[in-house]
């Protein structure tokens, strides 16, 4: 009944196998502005251009950049092609033009559209369809030069190959670079000509039909029927390249030797609209619905499986395959046929496969870990990780928990006997196993034969367990944390969960790997991650994000198997005669060893300047000004091999080569000096002679910088200098001139002051108040003479301090001049009083005057005012504030300045009044010394019969505190 089940999962079961080339997929999700593409062109430089339903883009192997403008009466269009001027050209599905020049999309003036036939271009001539007629344009100067009128019966669809343009309608036309017509008749039956296909080839013109399998080769005026080796359900376009022609068809492309009839299909899933082989020998498929497929080599096979495949064990010619569905395939490697073997039912991946072959028996862990022999002979709950042979009999595993050995063969004899017999479990679940290690959780475990150790890799390091016994083996003395382990002559290839790879010798000395000296490994790899390992045969793969790497470790070559992308994720890989698998998310990946295409150095193209937020392109980059000196250089590196990596350098002049950033596609060179610049860049290490690709800019120097600025510069700068110079000169000359006129003020106002206090106490004053104290002595009014005396010495102080002061304060003047008044008093009769008066607004106490100012007024006018008068004397003196001015007012009712003036002549010819010279003087120093506006002036009284009655001297001095 079991084998019944079996047979029956083998009729039904769901495995679905496709072989086509091993491709990578470049969709929208890649960058692709559309997954309908129509056409591929490689241009002079090495850009891949391609005509998709957004519009034309180019293709630099890293990014694209598509062309529109809002002139286009659509984007979807192909016939993409290359003038001798280096633009692009394709044409809309509307049947205009457009070309790429200097990165910017244009449109060809061009008369009504007549529908889409391609283009052809021939030399310097264009030739176009355009409203029923043929137009020949030139294209140096992109104007038409000729118009052919054409019948309607004459328009099907048209071709260049370069030489000759075809129209092919009821006849063949063909016309030359000139516009010179030759026409062909066309075979009989015409039905092979509808809805024709046109394609150029060594062999001649290929003219098939979308919708017969019958086509004809036309060469010299002469057709050839041919027919289709296969059936094809509607061909869209044939490319020819390498005397293999490519027809496109709805259900895939057929590839026909047309002299030997052979043929073969591919994707014949896919709606496909074109093939294209780059100048790298990669091909290019596109597709109506699913973008493009890359194709770096046709011998390089993909198996497309599902479910897809995991994991591998090898025996022989065959290949054994487990699943992410639990299930178990053969691949014949004679046959490449797949067949399956076991299916389970927990849908959980296989993520462990053993091949016993002696006993013919697998030993693989899903959700269980599993025997099987023709049949299924166990499952148990233990999750096995790894399995290594250790000899015949038995092998050891690596699992969840606890690991140890197992046997496989009783009827053998082990020097490990005693080792299983003193460890041998007792209880289920019991697969014939001996418990080495508990507690531990294992991933991987090898044996190395030269030490007879087995190593397990578990999640608390490594651990060597060997005939006597376990011991942690360590790294700096340290634990190491490894997740994978392969044996290979004597040596221990191991990798880490930091992704590191190491060496256990047999001494158990573990040690990083390094790449033999004889290896030349790119400057970008030496530091790279490997999170995988395996050894197969003589070789080591190492797994990296970005790629497989193969070393051998017999011969140390050093090659990549194959670039890794987001869509192509490889979980194992097996070497069987030379040939590489790879199970891939896509399928089996199949390689022949000794078909890789020897790696193809890429080109590098710097696409433009940027300047500031200016851009040019590499052949028209004027001089920059002087700030634009911010330079960022775009370049492309022409590598379509999906994360291809490559050490590109630049230099700026004669500097040394300085390494980039692989992932840079720009250099970026910030505030330069101004000078002429040659920038080199190329790819690979500094040490290779390898093609340079170089831009050349100029930056100009600001204007300040030329040499007649300069001179003209320099002479204002000296002048400017000699002027401040002279100025600081005169300045300081001035200073020194205000400072010796402040000294020379300050004399002169000392010398003032010194003639005021001179005046004050002069001879005469003192004999005339000696005199009063003597006769108050005398007359035994000691009274008197002691008050007399007290005045007359503070008066005498007062005086003497106030010669130390600049200013004092309007009570201070006021007691001076009351003392003063008092001593004077004594020497009239009763008949002298004088009054002194303050007013309220004036604040005595803070408002200050110049020192020694009003006493030889006031002196004035008792002297020479007041002591000839006869009767009454009176002097009042007022204090009063009027605004910010002090305005002080000394009054006399005397005799008057002119009538002193003349006794003054008659008793002293040489008298000359104090007030005349010297306290005019002094108000004049005073305001020069105070920056103030100290104003007196004089009032002389007269009477009604002109009769002098007195003299007012008025003071206006402003107010300081």
């Amino acid at each position: 009944m079991k084998h019944f089940f079996y047979i029956l999962f083998f009729l039904i079961s769901g495995l679905a196998v496709s072989q086509n080339p091993y491709y990578h997929s470049i969709d929208k999700s890649s960058g692709l502005p559309s997954n309908s593409v129509y056409d591929i062109f490689q241009d002079s430089k090495g850009f891949m251009w391609f005509a998709t339903g957004n519009g034309l883009c180019r293709y630099d192997g890293n990014t694209f950049k598509t062309f529109s403008a809002d002139f286009q009466t659509s984007k979807s269009g192909s016939c993409i092609k290359e003038d001798l001027y280096g633009r692009i050209w394709y044409e809309n599905f509307d049947g205009y033009l457009y070309y790429v020049e200097k990165g910017k999309l244009k449109t060809l003036t061009q008369t009504a559209s007549a529908g889409y036939f391609p283009y052809g271009i021939i030399n310097n001539k264009l030739f176009a369809i355009k409203s029923g007629n043929l137009y020949i344009y030139n294209l140096k100067t992109l104007k038409a030069e000729k118009k052919i009128s054409l019948e309607y019966s004459e328009l099907g669809t048209t071709f260049c190959d370069g030489t000759t343009f075809f129209i092919l309608g009821k006849t063949l036309n063909e016309f030359n670079e000139q516009g010179r017509k030759t026409t062909t008749s066309l075979p009989q039956n015409t039905k092979n000509f509808e809805a024709p296909v046109l394609q150029g080839s060594a062999e001649g013109l290929i003219i098939a039909s979308k919708y017969s399998n019958i086509y004809h080769l036309y060469k010299n005026g002469v057709f050839t029927k041919k027919k289709l080796p296969f059936s094809a359900n509607f061909i869209q376009n044939i490319a020819s390249i390498e005397n293999k022609h490519w027809l496109c068809t709805t259900k895939g492309v057929f590839r026909l030797n047309t002299k030997t009839n052979e043929y073969k299909a591919f994707f014949k899933r896919d709606n496909i609209s074109y093939v294209f082989m780059d100048n790298q020998k990669n091909y290019w498929v596109s597709t109506i619905t699913e973008g493009l497929f890359f194709i770096e080599n046709f011998d390089t096979k993909l198996y497309e499986l599902t479910p897809r495949p995991i994991v591998f064990a090898a025996s022989g010619s065959n290949l054994f395959i487990g699943s992410e569905k639990d299930e178990l395939w053969k691949m014949d490697l004679y046959t490449d046929a797949i067949s399956p073997i076991y299916k389970g039912n927990s849908n959980h991946s296989i993520n462990q496969l053993t091949y016993d072959s002696k006993n013919n028996q697998f030993f693989f862990t899903s959700s269980k870990f599993k025997n099987l022999k023709g049949n299924l002979r166990y499952e148990l709950k233990v999750s096995i990780k790894d399995i290594s042979r250790i000899d015949s009999k038995y092998c050891s595993y690596a699992a969840t928990g606890i690991s140890g050995i197992f046997g496989v063969n009783n009827n053998e004899k082990s020097e490990w006997d005693a080792v299983f017999n003193k460890n041998k479990a007792l209880t289920k679940p019991n697969f014939n196993q001996a418990y080495l290690l508990k507690n531990h959780n294992g991933k991987s475990t090898a044996y190395n034969p030269a030490n007879k150790t087995i190593y397990y890799a578990t999640n608390n390091g490594l651990i060597a367990y060997s005939l006597k016994g376990s011991k942690e083996i360590k790294y700096n003395n340290k634990s190491i944390y490894l997740t994978k382990l392969k044996y290979f002559n004597s040596l221990l290839y191991a990798v880490s969960s930091n992704e590191k790879v190491y060496t256990i010798d047999r001494f158990n000395n573990v040690k990083p790997y390094v790449f033999p000296k004889s290896i030349l490994i790119p400057k970008m790899l030496q530091n790279e991650k490997f999170g995988r390992i395996d050894l197969e045969n003589n070789s080591l793969f190492l797994f990296s994000d970005q790629a497989i790497y193969e070393v051998n470790l017999v011969t140390n070559r050093f090659r990549k198997i194959i670039n890794l992308t987001q869509d192509i994720e490889i979980t194992d890989l097996a070497l069987i005669n030379n040939i590489i698998y790879l199970a891939s998310a896509k399928g089996i990946i199949v390689k022949e060893v000794n078909r890789y295409k020897a790696p193809i150095q890429p080109q590098l193209s710097i696409n433009g300047l940027l300047a500031g937020e200016k851009s040019f392109s590499p052949d028209s980059i004027p001089t920059l000004s002087y700030n634009q000196n911010d330079i960022k250089i775009n370049f492309s590196l022409l590598s379509f091999i999906p994360n291809e990596k490559y050490d590109v350098y630049y230099k700026i002049n004669d500097s040394k080569w300085n390494p980039l950033d692989p992932d840079n596609r720009s250099l970026i060179l910030s505030s330069l000096s101004p000078g002429k610049y040659t920038v080199s860049l190329k790819i690979g290490p500094e040490n290779k002679k390898l093609t340079v690709q170089e831009i050349e800019f100029i930056i100009k120097k600001p204007f300040w910088l030329n040499p007649i600025v300069v001179i003209l510069a320099s002479a204002l700068f000296i002048f400017l200098l000699f002027s401040y110079y002279k100025k600081q000169i005169q300045k300081i000359e001035k200073r020194n001139q205000m400072q010796l006129d402040k000294i020379n003020l300050e004399k002169n106002l000392n010398q003032s002051k010194l003639k005021a206090v001179k005046s004050q106490m002069n001879p005469h004053f003192f004999y005339n108040a000696l005199n009063t104290i003597q006769s108050y002595i005398l007359s035994n009014d000691k009274k008197q003479a002691v008050n007399y005396l007290s005045k007359f010495s503070n008066l005498t102080r007062t005086i003497l301090e106030m010669t130390e002061k600049e200013a004092i304060t309007v009570s201070e003047e006021v007691k001076t001049l009351r003392l003063y008044l008092d001593i004077e008093k004594a020497r009239f009769e009763d008949d002298f009083e004088y009054e002194i008066t303050v007013k309220d607004n004036v604040d005595s106490e803070n408002i200050k005057i110049p020192s020694m100012l009003l006493q030889p007024y006031v002196e004035n006018a008792v002297k020479h005012g007041l002591l000839h008068k006869e009767g009454k004397k009176l002097l009042q003196i007022s204090f009063e504030k009027i605004n910010d001015d002090l305005k002080i007012s000394i009054d006399d009712n005397g005799i008057g300045r002119k009538k002193s003036a003349e006794l003054n002549a008659v008793k002293n010819k040489n008298h000359r009044s104090f007030a005349t010279n010297a306290i005019q003087n002094r108000v004049d120093l005073l305001n020069q010394f105070t920056q103030k506006n100290i104003t007196f002036s004089y009032i002389d009284k007269i009477s009604a019969d002109d009769q002098p009655e007195g003299t007012t001297v008025i003071f206006t001095i402003p107010i300081t505190q």
